[in-house]
């Protein structure tokens, strides 16, 4: 008995529910006739029921099928003492070929616990197809006109051009490494020689009787900075002495205590030019030596 009257009052349920869907059915149809594959058309949707009762309008997450949404506008809602009106304008765009294509939308009302779908009567629109009838051979015309096109950016390449390149130098750091930085600090130590012998030479020449002592001090400070470079030592920072201790040469002994008696004695030294001349030759003779050393190492 029980069981029956359950059945029953599901019954009457759903024969409530489809009356009420079919009294209040939304209004959906098309503003235009006709249109064209992939151009928007505009369909409107509108509602009438009892006031405060909410009432849900598809978005984008619905199936307009065998439409596709391009854009919405929804209104407000217009109510009196009893009803109240919602409306909403919806943009398809349809890209199939049928010569007519219908459409229903529905309204969902909520009932409290759950929300009942309410579908609008269908409307059809027809396809306006440019091309009727497909020929058997197409008159293509030429052109042989330039068309400029933008150049777009290679990534991948660049990226692989990146790796190859890395490994090739690897393999050259790897297999003959040592040997190139040998031969750039060869070059560097050429260049620098050339550039003190240049200068050094000029400044020689300006030497007389007659120069000044911070002049010479000058010239015998920038001898003493090449050779700093050269032999990694520090020559600006040693007195003659400390230099003839570290390298034992008793040319370079005399020379330089004949460059100091001119520049801390009042007697004037006259084989001035011949000194300088011979520390640009131990110079180039030291240089002799470090150059020899890389080439060996």
């Amino acid at each position: 008995m029980i069981r029956r009257v359950s059945v029953f009052l599901i019954f009457c349920f759903y024969l409530v529910t489809f009356a009420f869907a079919q009294d209040t059915k939304p209004n959906g149809y098309f503003l235009k006739d006709s249109v064209k594959i992939g151009e928007p058309v505009p369909y409107s949707l509108s509602y009438k029921d009892k006031k405060n009762r909410p009432v849900i309008f598809p978005d984008s997450l619905f199936s307009f099928a065998p439409f596709e949404l391009i854009d919405k506008a929804y209104f407000d809602t217009r109510s009196d003492s009893i009803n109240s009106i919602d409306s909403a304008v919806y943009y398809l765009a349809t890209f199939e070929i049928d010569t007519v294509q219908s459409l229903s939308i529905p309204v969902f009302v909520y009932t409290g616990k759950d929300s009942i779908p309410i579908f609008s009567a269908k409307d059809s629109i027809i396809l306006n197809q440019v091309v009727t009838q497909m020929p058997d051979t197409v008159n293509l015309s030429e052109t042989r006109a330039f068309q400029p096109v933008s150049r777009q950016f290679n990534y991948p390449y660049w990226i692989i051009g990146l790796i190859i390149l890395g490994v090739i130098a690897i393999v050259v750091a790897v297999i003959w490494g040592r040997e190139i930085t040998k031969r750039i600090k060869l070059y560097r130590l050429k260049k620098k020689l050339e550039k003190f012998q240049q200068e050094f030479d000029q400044e020689i020449e300006s030497i007389s009787a007659d120069t000044e002592k911070t002049k010479i001090e000058s010239l015998l400070k920038f001898w003493k900075s090449y050779m700093e470079s050269l032999e990694q030592m520090p020559y600006t920072k040693l007195t003659t002495k400390e230099i003839i201790q570290i390298q034992k040469n008793s040319s370079l002994e005399e020379t330089l205590k004949s460059i100091d008696k001119n520049i801390y004695s009042t007697i004037a030294v006259t084989a001035l030019q011949n000194d300088f001349e011979y520390l640009k030759d131990y110079s180039v003779d030291r240089y002799n030596h470090v150059t020899e050393e890389i080439k060996n190492a």
